[in-house]
C-alpha cells in the first residue's frame, strides 16, 4: 500500500512538471513570434559557452587581444608577389606594415620592466612588452612624456620617420622635434642621431628650412658662410681679386698679352708684399665675429678684447686675408678650405641608423638648406654637396687667432699676457702679425684726435697786439673805417672764445676802402692765414707744381693718360714699358701699390688711384 502510494505520488509529480515545461516553451514560442520581441538586443543568434567571470593574474600577463595576434600574423614572406615567387621582406619593411597595421592601436597594460635592443621593432619585444609598448604609445601621443625604456623611444621616433600614425609631414616633423628635445636619456642613438633625423625630415618631406634655424649644424654652416662672405668682401675691396682673374687678352697682340701677364704679376706680387687698405668697419666686424664663433680660441670675451676691440678687428682681418693669399699663392686653395676642408657632393643615406622604409622611391628633387649644403636625389638615390667637417670649434683657426691675440697684448703692453701653449707658429704667420700690428699702431697714432687748448688769459694782449697792428697797416682815411671792421672782427673771435669784448660803438666812421685794395688785416695769423697758400704757390719749384715725386716725363705722361689720351707721349729713346714701370716704382712707395696696368686698349690708370695722381700732378 505504501508503494502504491509513492508510484502515484511520482506520477502526479512528473504530470506538473511537464505541464510546467509546456507552458514555458508555449511562452518562450509567444515571445520569439513577436516581430517587437525579435529586435531587442537580449535576442540572439549567438550560442554561448561556459567561461570563467574572473582570471588569475598569471592567466592575464599571458592574454594578449586579437589585434596582437593579427599583428604578429603579418608575415615576413609575402607569396603577393608578381610570378607567383614570393619573397622575404626586410626587416624595415616588415615593422612599417605592422606599424601600419597598428597606427591606430590603443592600449592601457603598463609595462615596468626593462627592454633592450640594437635596432628595436615590434618583432623584438614579448607579448608583454608588446602591450606595454602601446599602452605608453598612447600616452605619448595624449600629450604625456611618460617614463619608457630607450628602446621604446627609438620605435616611436622610427614610427614618425615612417609616417606611421603622421598625417601630415609638418605635424611630423613638430613631434619628432618636440619628443628629441624632451626625451631625456642617456640613449647615444637618440642625442647623437636626434638632429641628424630632423634634418633629413626636412630634406626629405620639402619642408622650409627655416625650421633647422637654431640647430648646431645650421648655426655653424652659417658661421662659416659668414666668415667666407666677410674674406670674399676684403679681398675684393684690397684689388686681391684681381690676381685670380684671367687676363682679357682677346684680340691683342701677342706682346701686349706678354706685357699685361707681366704686369699682373708685378702688381701681385706688390700687393703681397705692400700694406693692405684697412678693412671696412663692418668687414672687420662680421670678419671676427664670424671667426670667433668658429674658433676654438674665444678671442672676444676677454676684457683685451673689450677694451681694443677695433684694433683687435683690424689686425685679425687684415692677418686672415694675408693668410688666405698666402695658401692661395702656395697651396693653390683658400684658407677657408685649409681649415674646414673642400666642399664636395658625396653620396647620402637618408634616416642613417635608424629603422626607416619608403614605400615607394623618393622623386627625383634637389634642396637646398642654405649656401653651403644642398641635397639631390636622381631615382631614388641621394647626394649631399656640403662642406664635410667636424662641424665642433675649429682647432687650428684657435692657434691662429690665439697668437693673433698674444702678440697684440704684447705690443699694447697689456698687464695681463698670454703664455706660449707650445704650438709651433709658422715664421711667415708670425711676420704677418707683426707687421699689421705694426700697421695699426702707426695708424691709431695718425689718428689720434687733436686736443687744442685756448688760453683765455691771454686775450687782452692778442686783441692789444692786433689794434696796435691795425694801426700801424691803415692810412689815416681808412682807419675809422677799418676801427669798426676790426672792432667787430674782434668781437667775433671773443664771442667763439666765450670772452666779453668792450663794444666799439662810438668810434669814428672812415670812409670807404680804395678799389683795388685787398681786405684789411686783423691780425698777423689772420694775414698767414689769407695770405700764404698763394705766396707758397708763386715761389713753389716748377718741378712739383708739374708732378710732385714724378719726373718732368712721368709727370707729362700721366697728364696725357689723365686727359684720356689714348697715345700719351713717350721720351724719345725710352721704351713705354720701363716708363711704365719706372712710375709704378715711384707711385709703391706713396699709395704701397701700382698706378698704371696694361689693357686692351693700352696702359691704363687705375681708377682707384685717379685722385691720388691728380693731387700729385697738379699740386
Amino acid at each position: 500500500m505504501d508503494d502504491k502510494r509513492i508510484k502515484q505520488a511520482r506520477f502526479a509529480d512528473v504530470a506538473a512538471r511537464s505541464q510546467r515545461v509546456e507552458r514555458a516553451r508555449a511562452l518562450i514560442d509567444q515571445i520569439v513570434s513577436d516581430q517587437k520581441a525579435r529586435g531587442n538586443s537580449h535576442f540572439s543568434s549567438n550560442v554561448y559557452q561556459d567561461e570563467p567571470l574572473l582570471k588569475t593574474g598569471r592567466q592575464m600577463a599571458s592574454y594578449l587581444p586579437d589585434r596582437y595576434r593579427e599583428m604578429r600574423a603579418i608575415s615576413r614572406w609575402d607569396e603577393s608577389c608578381t610570378g607567383g615567387r614570393g619573397r622575404w621582406l626586410s626587416e624595415a619593411e616588415l615593422f612599417w606594415r605592422q606599424g601600419t597595421f597598428m597606427a591606430d592601436f590603443e592600449d592601457d597594460c603598463p609595462y615596468r620592466g626593462n627592454f633592450k635592443s640594437y635596432y628595436p621593432t615590434y618583432n623584438a619585444m614579448s607579448d608583454r612588452q608588446l602591450r606595454g609598448y602601446f599602452t605608453w604609445r598612447s600616452r605619448i601621443r595624449a600629450g604625456e612624456l611618460a617614463e619608457a625604456p630607450d628602446a621604446f623611444a627609438l620605435v616611436y621616433i622610427y614610427e614618425v620617420l615612417c609616417g606611421i600614425g603622421v598625417d601630415d609631414p609638418l605635424r611630423g616633423f613638430k613631434t619628432l622635434k618636440w619628443f628629441c628635445d624632451a626625451w631625456d636619456s642617456e640613449e647615444k642613438d637618440i642625442k647623437r642621431h636626434g638632429l641628424t633625423w630632423q634634418q633629413d625630415y626636412v630634406v626629405y618631406h620639402d619642408l622650409d628650412p627655416k625650421l633647422l634655424a637654431q640647430t648646431p649644424s645650421m648655426e655653424f654652416e652659417a658661421s662659416l658662410y659668414a666668415f667666407a662672405r666677410a674674406l670674399a668682401s676684403y679681398r675684393k675691396g684690397a684689388g686681391l681679386d684681381e690676381m685670380d682673374e684671367p687676363s682679357d687678352t682677346v684680340g691683342t697682340t701677342a706682346e701686349a698679352a706678354t706685357r699685361t701677364t707681366a704686369t699682373r704679376m708685378t702688381t701681385a706680387r706688390k700687393r703681397k708684399n705692400g700694406p693692405l687698405p684697412r678693412p671696412d668697419a663692418d668687414v672687420a666686424s662680421a670678419m671676427l665675429d664670424a671667426a670667433a664663433r668658429l674658433s676654438a680660441h674665444r678671442i672676444d670675451t676677454d676684457e683685451f678684447y673689450r677694451e681694443h676691440r677695433d684694433d683687435m678687428r683690424a689686425v685679425t682681418a687684415s692677418v686672415l686675408v694675408r693668410l688666405d693669399q698666402h695658401h692661395r699663392s702656395t697651396r693653390g686653395t683658400t684658407l677657408v678650405e685649409v681649415l674646414f676642408g673642400k666642399r664636395i657632393e658625396m653620396s647620402y643615406t637618408m634616416f642613417a641608423s635608424a629603422v626607416f622604409f619608403e614605400e615607394r622611391a623618393h622623386a627625383d628633387a634637389h634642396v637646398t638648406l642654405n649656401p653651403l649644403r644642398s641635397y639631390r636625389c636622381t631615382k631614388g638615390l641621394w647626394t649631399c654637396d656640403r662642406v664635410h667637417c667636424d662641424q665642433g670649434r675649429n682647432i687650428k683657426l684657435g692657434n691662429i687667432l690665439r697668437e693673433i691675440d698674444r702678440r697684440m697684448r704684447i705690443a699694447w703692453e697689456w698687464p695681463r699676457l698670454l703664455d706660449e701653449d707650445g704650438t709651433k707658429t709658422p715664421k711667415y704667420l708670425q711676420k704677418m702679425i707683426d707687421t699689421e700690428i705694426k700697421n695699426q699702431l702707426e695708424w691709431s697714432r695718425a689718428h689720434q684726435p687733436v686736443r687744442i687748448d685756448i688760453d683765455l688769459s691771454k686775450l687782452s694782449g692778442i686783441r692789444s697786439a692786433a689794434a696796435q697792428t691795425r694801426e700801424a697797416l691803415l692810412i689815416e682815411e681808412e682807419r675809422g673805417d677799418a676801427t669798426a671792421s676790426g672792432s667787430a672782427l674782434l668781437e667775433s673771435a671773443a664771442s667763439v672764445a666765450g670772452v666779453d669784448v668792450p663794444s666799439t660803438a662810438g668810434s669814428r666812421p672812415a670812409p670807404p676802402q680804395a678799389s683795388g685794395r685787398a681786405p684789411s688785416q686783423a691780425s698777423p695769423s689772420l694775414a698767414k692765414h689769407v695770405d700764404e697758400e698763394p705766396r707758397a704757390a708763386a715761389t713753389r719749384p716748377p718741378a712739383m707744381l708739374q708732378g710732385g715725386p714724378f719726373s718732368p716725363e712721368q709727370a707729362s705722361y700721366l697728364a696725357d693718360l689723365l686727359a684720356g689720351s689714348a697715345s700719351p707721349r713717350v721720351p724719345a729713346g725710352t721704351s713705354e714699358d720701363m716708363l711704365v714701370d719706372a712710375i709704378n716704382d715711384a707711385a709703391f712707395d706713396l699709395v704701397g701699390d701700382t698706378i698704371l696696368e696694361f689693357a686692351a686698349g693700352g696702359v691704363r690708370l687705375i681708377d682707384d688711384y685717379r685722385e691720388d695722381v691728380e693731387g700729385y700732378i697738379n699740386g
